[in-house]
């Protein structure tokens, strides 16, 4: 009876014809004919009609499976062609923009509002994009991003510039399509900006240690009481290399005091300003940085602190990025004369200069500190990542480094 049972035929789907001969199926979409070789077949309702893509005789598996990508993408394509208007690309830009300023409209009654700055470069990187106001999403391609960073009035910005436009012409894409179509539709999807030749690379700050001395002094006491409330964030930060939102998010608990000899924090998540909550750091994984030297200034710090939670006080100022203003007014009081870009532009430091200031002070300490140290302390994934924190040093800082080769040079004989 079971063999009778096996024997019946299987219930054939409408679309597959006697040519086709195929003997079961293997996949979503794929067939295994009497022959050992397969078959895609992929179906779509498109504007009220099933369309469909074939392939027989397709000899390896993999081939098949790429086939039916192949063809969903192609279907998918097509479908988006039959939309109605708003899927032009001048429409969906649009809906983006919309986006942008609901986003920015829904943050206003957050203590940290979102700025206009991303919604007047999104609307500036349009500009570029006006020969593709007529065409469906569908019909944009990599040709087409191709040939706009190519033009003459795109490839003349500059390159932190073009970066953010190309960053707002992705998110449109992905925006519209969504994320699981955005992999096969977005033709800007994978394409970055190479770095022009002219164009300057990251520059890193290093605040020296005899000019810190002069800010320190500044904003402390006689007996290193804090004068400003910026005094503590900034020489915190100087002196353990985390990161803004790091040092924001510390709490109490992950600070090891107990060991005049080994005190240490245990760095565990980040305060996400956008979202204004606790996430993992940056790598996702936590890391101890040692604080011995500091020991002193912490327990001062923590005796005089009215928060009991976090390490520093929750300010809307800090997330504000009002503590960078504050660390540049105290250079400018203790005479800090910044250098100068290519462009002649004065290049203030930050407050992320205080992390590669904690990496310079490391690695030109007098008995400089591995590099694998200095990684383990930062959270680096790997060298290529810390050395972008590594500035340039000065003629006077590599005098006599030479001696330590100990050049060989022949004795002369005495007359």
């Amino acid at each position: 009876m079971d063999e009778n049972q096996n024997d019946k035929p299987q219930k054939k789907e409408k679309f597959l014809s006697p040519h086709d001969k195929v003997r079961e199926k293997i996949e979503e979409c794929v067939y295994k004919m009497a022959n050992g070789r397969f078959m895609v077949v992929v179906q779509k309702r498109i504007n009220g009609k099933v369309r469909t893509k074939k392939q027989r005789q397709v000899k390896l598996i993999q081939e098949a499976r790429q086939l039916r990508k192949k063809f969903t993408n192609e279907l998918n394509q097509e479908d988006m062609r039959h939309k109605d208007g708003q899927l032009k690309w001048e429409a969906a830009y649009g809906r983006y923009i919309k986006h942008i300023e609901q986003k920015i409209e829904d943050s206003k009654n957050s203590y940290k509002p979102l700025g206009q700055g991303s919604l007047e470069t999104a609307k500036a990187a349009y500009k570029y994009t006006r020969q593709w106001e007529k065409l469906f999403l569908s019909q944009i391609s990599t040709h087409h991003i191709d040939t706009m960073i190519r033009s003459r009035e795109f490839s003349i910005l500059a390159y932190g510039v073009k970066k953010h436009y190309m960053r707002h012409i992705r998110t449109a894409f992905k925006y519209i399509l969504g994320p699981a179509a955005s992999i096969y539709l977005n033709p800007a999807h994978g394409i970055y900006l190479p770095r022009d030749k002219n164009d300057e690379p990251y520059k890193v700050i290093w605040i020296r240690p005899e000019v810190m001395e002069k800010v320190i002094d500044r904003l402390h006491g006689p007996n290193m009481e804090p004068l400003t409330k910026w005094a503590a964030p900034i020489y915190f930060h100087y002196y353990t290399g985390l990161r803004n939102g790091e040092g924001y998010a510390l709490k109490w608990e992950n600070v090891h005091l107990e060991d005049p000899e080994n005190s240490y924090i245990v760095v565990k998540s980040t305060f996400n300003w956008r979202t204004e909550k606790l996430t993992p750091t940056k790598t996702g994984q936590e890391r101890t940085v040692d604080i011995t030297a500091i020991r002193k200034y912490v327990l001062s710090h923590k005796l005089r602190s009215p928060e009991k939670e976090f390490v520093f006080p929750r300010d809307s100022e800090w997330q504000g990025g009002k503590a960078a203003r504050a660390l540049q007014s105290i250079l400018k009081e203790v005479g800090y004369v910044p250098e100068k870009n290519h462009k002649g532009e004065e290049q203030w430091p930050i407050f992320h200069s205080l992390r590669s200031s904690y990496v310079m002070n490391l690695l030109t300490a007098p008995n400089p500190v591995s590099y694998l140290v200095v990684q383990s302390q930062t959270g680096h994934r790997d060298y290529k990542s810390l050395k972008h924190y590594i500035a340039k040093l000065e003629s006077r800082e590599t005098k006599g480094v030479s001696h330590s080769l100990k050049p060989y040079t022949k004795k002369l004989k005495s007359v």
